[in-house]
């Protein structure tokens, strides 16, 4: 079932409205269809983003009243929009709870952070996992999220899930790495660092082969080693990271990390427009 309802054609050529309403003015009749304006199409794709917001915010799913509660909409709008929805498979139920769908999913992860910086690390983290024969990778923090850019695994490794909360997020390296690049005040640290440890971390980080180093503080028995990636405006572009399975990080890792971070912003300052 289509959420918008498309235009009909135009009338056939010399099967116009009748005289008397063409020279009046007046309304068509009842029976004539009725075109939803721009604005009630707009409306309704504000209705089901709405909808699609508010779920996306409940691992458990939401019932339909407190669907209607998060997306702010009215009940009846909320059950025909989410019915809609589930029918296109945006949005699935079970036992009367409405949940993100699997259409969503695939048109999510097509999603691209920022495709220039992914075409410029793409190289680079492949080259990185060969050479440490570890999980590399390129992340952002988004939403309170750790989001790939892109990632690479040597044959016989297999990607760890990342953690789902800003405290969790902050013991790795890659979130330490991403939260004290933030601009001051555009973000709230999180409480597993003291202001002073987050402080002295920002400005240890303002040397280019700076890493910071994850000795099993995240997960049992792995380490990480994270470097920022900059922009040529010196705004952070996201983090680079080897992950291995070890209780302690090889030689030279550190080293090899901090430089992959340079060729990714090497590329980035060429590519950018001047």
């Amino acid at each position: 079932m289509n959420l918008l309802t498309s235009e009909p054609p135009p009338p056939a050529r010399g099967s116009g409205l009748p005289s008397a309403i063409a020279d009046t003015g007046a309304p068509p009749p009842p029976s004539a269809a009725v075109v939803p304006s721009a604005a009630a199409r707009r409306g309704v794709l504000d209705g089901a983003f709405a909808v699609l917001d508010a779920l996306a915010d409940a691992d458990d799913g939401l019932g339909l009243t407190a669907l209607a509660r998060a997306s702010g909409l009215a009940k009846t709008s909320v059950h025909r929009l989410a019915e809609q929805l589930v029918a296109i498979g945006a949005v699935q139920c079970f036992d009367h709870r409405y949940y993100v769908g699997p259409r969503m999913l695939r048109i999510g992860q097509r999603w691209q952070p920022d495709p220039l910086l992914r075409r410029c690390a793409q190289g680079p983290v492949h080259t990185l996992a060969v050479q440490s024969r570890a999980m590399a990778s390129l992340r952002i923090l988004h939403e309170r999220r750790l989001r790939y850019v892109c990632a690479a695994v040597p044959h016989g490794h297999a990607y760890l899930p990342d953690p789902a909360d800003p405290e969790s997020i902050a013991r790795t390296a890659t979130g330490r790495v991403l939260y004290a690049t933030q601009p001051a005040g555009d973000v709230t640290l999180p409480a597993c660092w003291t202001r002073r440890e987050w402080r002295n971390l920002r400005e240890s980080l303002r040397d280019p082969r700076a890493t910071v180093v994850d000795h099993q503080d995240a997960v049992a028995g792995m380490c990480c080693v994270s470097a920022p990636v900059w922009w040529p405006n010196r705004a952070c572009a996201g983090a680079v990271t080897v992950t291995v399975q070890a209780d302690d990080l090889p030689a030279g890792l550190p080293g090899l990390v901090s430089y992959t971070a340079g060729r990714i912003g090497a590329a980035l300052q060429q590519a950018t427009p001047k």
